[in-house]
């Protein structure tokens, strides 16, 4: 067991897709389904490396270049049209289910995302979760993106405590390095087998069952 924060921890930021729920495997088919509309293919690589932890406007930016001007908003309502008629197919991650009912009463909760505020309303009501976390920073709150800081730091803002006493739980290399932008501590979950660019985080693990805090405040990683 590691215990190596040496400032208490106020408050949880949750990373939404890939790490709260298992969204993922569906938004790429959503935005596969979108691009292969105006002849542009997506491989689940190019999503990983492009899309994971980013909103779909800077996503599109780099994989369309400079025909996103012309085609970009026009594949991103077409993705959340698709996106939106499977909403009720999008799993809970467990692990993280599990997590946030442990977490201690006290510590502050929030959801930090490239997902759009109806998407992420629409699923932890469908989970029971909402009133679990005090705020949630979306798409539309934000102009900088991960890996920008901006995400985090207006969470820190909303929930009133200082980045340093915030952890983050991130599954993307642009989370990872936004939220060490912002100067938080920052839990990696390697979900996939590919866990390249997630090297950076204070702490990695398979499974957040392998992850607690407690009521001081002090993070501990069960190996």
């Amino acid at each position: 067991m590691t215990e190596m924060n040496p400032f208490p921890i106020r408050a949880i930021l949750f990373d939404f897709d890939g790490v709260l729920v298992d969204s993922e495997p569906i938004r790429f088919k959503a935005g596969a389904l979108a691009l292969a509309d105006i002849g542009v293919p997506l491989t689940w690589e190019r999503f990983s490396m492009s899309w994971l932890g980013r909103t779909d406007e800077a996503a599109l930016q780099d994989i369309l270049g400079e025909r996103f001007e012309a085609e970009g908003r026009g594949v991103i309502d077409r993705r959340n049209a698709l996106y939106e008629e499977w909403l009720n197919e999008v799993p809970g991650a467990p692990d993280a289910l599990r997590l946030v009912q442990r977490i201690p009463e006290g510590i502050r909760l929030a959801v930090v995302t490239g997902s759009r505020r109806f998407e992420v309303e629409t699923i932890l009501w469908r989970l029971a979760m909402s009133e679990r976390f005090r705020t949630l920073v979306t798409a539309e709150d934000y102009v900088q993106a991960k890996p920008a800081p901006d995400p985090f730091l207006i969470a820190a803002r909303r929930l009133d405590v200082s980045p340093i006493s915030c952890l983050v739980i991130e599954d993307s290399p642009a989370g990872v390095a936004a939220a060490l932008a912002a100067g938080m501590p920052v839990v990696a979950v390697c979900r996939r087998p590919d866990d390249s660019g997630l090297d950076r985080a204070i702490w990695r693990v398979k499974s957040l069952d392998a992850l607690s805090v407690t009521r001081a405040g002090e993070v501990r990683v069960h190996e």
